[in-house]
Order: structure tokens, then sequence, then C-alpha cells
């Protein structure tokens, strides 16, 4: 299937696709997560944890990496996952990705860019999300976890990539198999 097929909401086993972790999957990590599924292939899988906002402002990350920070003061940092919390990788909803990007749907895409963090941090009317981490899955690892029911896979919901509402995200995932 094509990309097109996910992005109109048919279910596939390609990325992007969102994870919702089961009741029963009680790893501290993934507890009640909804996960963007940005690679998944025989390399193994890469994915950001949509509903974990992080009790750091960007104001913080961007004094601390030295760059010029013009957005809100409520906005935070989101934990991405436990694989290199260092690591920034940002969800962006607009503007025009570079081909180095991960494009998710017709209107978001995943960036590892500093210069396009840089422009973000300095542009007060931009939509993204500054995610530290990420999730990891080794080749066959994410596949194993579905079979035994630790994920159901549901289609790209763009409403839940920036979901307002990051707490109560998990039980709207649960709930809905396409609808936000």
């Amino acid at each position: 299937m094509d990309r097109w097929a996910i992005i109109i909401g048919i279910m596939t086993p390609e990325a992007p696709c969102l994870l919702v972790a089961s009741p029963s999957l009680l790893d501290p990590n993934f507890l009640h997560a909804v996960v963007l599924i940005v690679e998944h292939d025989e390399e193994g899988a890469l994915g950001l944890i949509l509903n974990r906002p992080l009790p750091l402002p960007l104001t913080q990350v961007s004094e601390e990496g030295g760059l010029a920070y013009q957005g809100s003061e409520e906005a935070t940092a989101w934990r991405g996952g436990p694989v290199d919390p260092q690591r920034g990788i940002l969800l962006v909803q607009g503007g025009l990705p570079e081909e180095e990007d991960t494009v998710v749907d017709l209107t978001h895409f995943v960036s590892h860019r500093k210069d396009l963090l840089e422009a973000l941090l300095a542009d007060p009317s931009a939509r993204y999300r500054l995610f530290l981490g990420y999730a990891g899955w080794s080749p066959g690892q994410l596949d194993q976890e579905m079979e035994v029911g630790a994920w159901t896979r549901r289609p790209l919901v763009s409403e839940w990539l920036m979901h307002p509402n990051p707490t109560g995200l998990w039980q709207v995932a649960l709930g809905s198999g396409t609808s936000g």
C-alpha cells in the first residue's frame, strides 16, 4: 500500500501510523501511550510518544541551547520516548518539508534539522512540538509486541498528532478506530 492509503485512513502495517498501548501494557515507558510510528521496516521501528509533555519549558531548552525563543511561555518540550533523551525531534504542522524530513500526512512532518528548530523557536506563530528522545524497537520486536496484544494499530488521525489534551488522548485513541 502506498502513503495515500495511509493518509485516507486505511489500516496498513507501514509507517506512518499510530499505536495505542493496551491497558495490559504496564511498562512505565509506555503506560497509556499513544505513539506515532515514523519508521518501521526490517531494521526496526522508531516512534514518538504523543501524550507525554515534559515539565521543561521551551524557554529553558532554548536558553540552554543558546537559541532565540519567541513562542509561548507555557510551551514545553515533550518526551518522545526512552531512547536517546538528549536527541531532539520535531513534529511540525504546516510548512514545507525538506528531502531529509519524513512526511506524516498532508499537514505534518517529522524533522531532525537544527536549522528548522532555530527557525521554529524564533517564530511565535509556528505549530510544532519538540520531542526529546524517541521510542525504538529492534528488528521484529514491535511486530512481536503487536502479536501478543501490547499495541493496537490505528490509522493516522491528524487531530491526535498535537492533541490539545494529551492526558486524555490515550482514552480517545483507545475507544476510537478512526475519529478524533
